[in-house]
């Protein structure tokens, strides 16, 4: 997927194949997704087990024995990161919305489907042709927005060229979609190939990311426990026979030594370079781009070249939570190594709050109606006037 923000895989009333295309280079081999540990543990005899051939025993399994925890996960953005479109209740109670892409001459417009089927339609028109698809999902938690993919009666999927954006409450250019369209139909999507597809729903489902869209069970749909923890069938069974191993039947990316975590995470929020790849962190360092992905900047702080491996994506961030945005909330984070007796670092001469205000500045302009607090930790040079 081109876009963090997210998609609504739909359906288009024209039957064309779709090109092979290759994924922009731009914003095109990560999907925005994140990290859902929700512990799959103790589960009781008498309960029921609902599982399948491939060991999976599906979230609600985890729910019966780890209610607090999977209650606060439910409500986070992780689970919403692929939902039908008819529960993106923001977006239905705006339709219609209408954008003009002036680049290219399109008008764009989501209106209600007037096939039963189906919730809403993308139309594109261009030199007086018009095309349309069916929207089915949507991928992305809307913190930022929501972008959109359809799917032609032949088959063809593609990632819409027109996003929903929440600062704005409306459409706009997917970000890294904005190169010229010679028609209706090409300006409706970027049509995937299906390695491509899989590739971008990987990040969105819990499993099997290489069903085709409309076959995709909701329940699947999302990251959820088995996503982060693997499937735990074998686990659910092990506690139920009071096995002694039975916590190593499932994967703690929590316990994971720094590196090893942050390539985990990574795999949906950027990974990091591989070995001594000093071209790589030379990019990194003078791509601001690369703030979108926080594991490919942090590996450029001090602070976690020496933290000893003690800094790592959970040392800040509960993946079982939404995203705390409010920047105080991590000065207890920075004070443990930078305060105290036992300081593992000097503090700061400057402040003793608010210190991701100052350390991580949020970087924008690269991405639309979006910024990125920047994980490359350190004193930030004052921009010139």
């Amino acid at each position: 997927m081109r876009n963090s923000i997210g998609m609504l895989i739909g359906k288009s009333t024209r039957g064309r194949q779709p090109g092979a295309g290759a994924l922009n280079g731009k914003a095109g081999s990560l999907c925005l997704a994140a990290v859902a540990l929700a512990a799959c543990l103790w589960m009781s005899p008498s309960r029921a087990l609902a599982t399948d051939e491939s060991g999976y025993a599906g979230s609600s399994q985890c729910v019966q024995c780890h209610r607090e925890i999977a209650e606060v996960q439910l409500e986070s953005g992780h689970p919403l990161t692929l939902r039908r479109v008819r529960s993106l209740s923001r977006l239905m109670e705006s339709v219609p919305l209408e954008f003009s892409d002036p680049r290219n001459q399109v008008a764009y417009r989501i209106e209600r489907s007037p096939d039963r089927e189906f919730a809403l339609d993308l139309v594109a028109a261009k030199s007086g042709e018009t095309d349309r698809m069916h929207l089915l999902w949507g991928m992305g938690a809307g913190r930022k927005g929501i972008t959109f993919v359809g799917m032609t009666d032949a088959g063809a999927y593609g990632q819409s060229r027109v996003s929903w954006y929440q600062s704005t409450g409306g459409l706009d250019i997917t970000t890294g979609l904005e190169d010229p369209v010679d028609n209706a139909y090409d300006a409706l999507a970027d049509w995937m190939s299906p390695p491509q597809r899989e590739h971008c729903f990987a990040c969105h489902t819990t499993r099997n990311a290489d069903l085709p869209p409309e076959r995709m069970d909701p329940a699947s749909a999302g990251v959820h426990c088995e996503r982060c923890h693997g499937p735990g069938q074998e686990h659910i069974q092990a506690m139920t026979q009071g096995e002694a191993d039975a916590a190593s039947t499932v994967v703690n990316p929590g316990r994971m030594p720094a590196i090893e975590q942050l390539y985990f995470c990574g795999a949906c929020h950027g990974a990091p370079p591989g070995g001594n790849d000093l071209q790589a962190l030379a990019r990194f360092m003078v791509d601001k781009e690369v703030s979108r992905f926080p594991a490919q900047r942090l590996v450029l702080s001090r602070c976690y070249s020496e933290s000893r491996d003690q800094l790592k994506c959970t040392t800040c961030h509960d993946p079982h939570e939404s995203l705390v945005q409010t920047p105080a909330s991590y000065d207890s984070k920075c004070l443990s190594c930078h305060g105290g007796d036992h300081a593992m670092a000097s503090g700061c001469k400057v402040a003793a709050s608010r210190c991701s205000s100052c350390h991580m500045p949020f970087e924008g302009g690269f991405m639309t109606h979006s910024e990125f607090a920047d994980h490359w930790i350190r004193i930030v040079a004052e921009k010139k006037p």
